[in-house]
C-alpha cells in the first residue's frame, strides 16, 4: 500500500479536522454525545441519551493515536468510565444520571469494551474476568446479560451482582417485557468483542467456533440483536485476528469476499459511510491491502464535513425491529478516524498528527 506525500498530507487535513471536533465536542465529565432515534436515518427525533458504551467505542478508535490532545481525551474518557463502573468492574448501557439506568442489568458489551480501554491507557479496575465467563451458557458462549438464573457458577462476584436483583424482580419483568431483549441472548457481536478482551484461552475456544460459525453460515446479519449490521460483526471479529488470537485463518478471505461484494461504485462499502469506515478498518485488521480498500478511503475523505465531523447515522439498535437506532457524529467520526489512520500507518500516527495539532 504505497501512499503519496501528497495523499499523507491530505489524510493528516482530515484527521486534523476530525480530531478537533472530538476534543471540541467531549463532554466536561469525559463522554461523549450518543443519540437515541426513531428516524431510519438519524435526521429528526433525535434524543441524548447517555451512555458509557460510545464512549468506549471511540476511545478504543483513538487509542491508535499518538498525540497529545488525544492522549488528552483518553484520560478524560477514562476517568468518566470509572465514575460509571460499579460493583465487581461491571457497567450497565445508561449511565448514573439516566432516568432508566436502575431498570437494565448490567451487560456484557458495556463491560468487555469499557475494561479494554481502560487496560489500555493504564488504569486499575476489578478483574472482572472470571465474572464475564461466569455468565456462559452451557454451550460455553457468553449471554448479553448479567442477571438472575438457574445455574450455579462458582464465582464469588457474579453472586454479588446478581443478588441484589433478585430483592427487586419486578423490575427485571418490566424490563423483559417493554425491550426485545431476553434473558439468554447470545449475540456474535457482544461475543467478539468479549474474546477481544479476554484473549485466547482454553475458557474461549467455543467461542472462536462460535463466531467463525457465523461467517460460514452467513449469519453476519442476524447473530445480533443489536449490532444489526454485517460490518459490526466483521468489525468486531477483525479486532480479535488483529489481537493475534488465532483460529479465524479460514474465514479471512470469505470475510474480505463478502466486503468486496458490497462494493459501491462511488468507493464506499455497504450502506453508508459509517458501514465502509468499518469495512477499512476490518480490511486493516486482517492485514488485507486492494483496489476496494484505497477507494472506500477517499470515501471516507470525500464525506468529511466542514466542522470536521462525519454524518449522524445509527450504529446500532434496540432490537431486530429497530423501533430505536443509536448514533452520533461523534461515534461515526471515531471509526472514519481510526480508519484513515490506520491506514496511513504509524508514520502518521507518530508524527504527523503532532505537527497538526500545532496548527490548531
Amino acid at each position: 500500500m504505497m501512499i503519496t506525500a501528497q495523499h499523507s498530507e491530505k489524510i493528516a487535513d482530515a484527521c486534523e479536522f476530525g480530531h478537533h471536533f472530538l476534543y471540541e465536542r467531549q463532554l466536561p465529565s469525559g463522554e461523549f454525545t450518543s443519540y437515541r432515534s426513531r428516524h431510519p436515518e438519524m435526521l429528526d427525533d433525535c434524543v441524548f441519551d447517555s451512555s458509557p458504551f460510545p464512549t468506549a467505542l471511540i476511545s478504543y478508535s483513538l487509542s491508535f493515536f499518538s498525540s497529545e490532545k488525544a492522549k488528552e481525551m483518553l484520560q478524560k474518557s477514562c476517568r468518566f468510565l470509572l465514575n460509571e463502573m460499579e460493583s465487581c468492574g461491571t457497567w450497565r448501557y445508561w449511565t448514573a444520571q439516566h432516568e432508566h439506568h436502575k431498570h437494565i442489568p448490567p451487560d456484557i458489551d458495556d463491560i468487555v469494551c469499557a475494561s479494554m480501554v481502560l487496560q489500555q491507557n493504564g488504569f486499575s479496575f476489578p478483574d472482572n474476568k472470571e465474572l464475564v465467563l461466569a455468565n456462559r451458557n452451557r454451550q460455553q458462549l457468553l449471554l448479553t446479560w448479567i442477571v438472575p438464573r438457574f445455574q450455579f457458577p462458582l464465582c464469588l462476584n457474579y453472586w454479588r451482582v446478581v443478588l441484589p436483583q433478585c430483592l427487586n424482580p419486578v423490575v427485571l419483568y418490566i424490563f423483559w417485557k417493554m425491550n426485545e431483549s431476553e434473558p439468554d441472548d447470545i449475540d456474535g457481536v457482544v461475543n467478539a468483542n468479549a474474546l477481544c478482551y479476554l484473549g485466547e484461552n482454553e475458557a474461549t475456544q467455543k467461542i472462536i467456533q462460535y463466531l467463525c460459525s457465523v461467517i460460514n453460515d452467513g449469519k453476519e446479519d442476524s447473530c445480533d440483536k443489536w449490532h444489526l449490521s454485517r460490518f459490526n460483526f466483521y468489525y468486531s471479529l477483525s479486532r480479535c485476528a488483529y489481537k493475534k488470537i488465532n483460529g479465524f485463518e479460514n474465514i479471512r478471505d470469505l470475510v474480505l469476499q463478502r466486503i468486496a461484494e458490497r462494493a459501491n461504485d462511488d468507493g464506499t462499502i455497504g450502506s453508508h459511510i459509517l458501514d465502509t469506515a468499518l469495512a477499512i478498518c476490518t480490511m486493516l485488521n486482517l492485514g488485507h491491502s486492494s483496489p476496494v480498500l484505497e477507494r472506500a478511503v477517499e470515501a471516507v475523505l470525500k464525506e468529511q464535513g466542514s466542522d470536521g465531523a462525519w454524518p449522524r447515522m445509527p450504529l446500532y439498535y434496540g432490537g431486530p425491529k429497530k423501533y430505536f437506532g443509536w448514533g452520533s457524529e461523534e461515534l461515526t467520526t471515531g471509526f472514519c478516524l481510526e480508519a484513515l489512520m490506520r491506514y496511513a500507518g504509524p508514520p502518521l500516527c507518530q508524527h504527523e498528527v503532532r505537527r497538526i495539532w500545532l496548527r490548531v
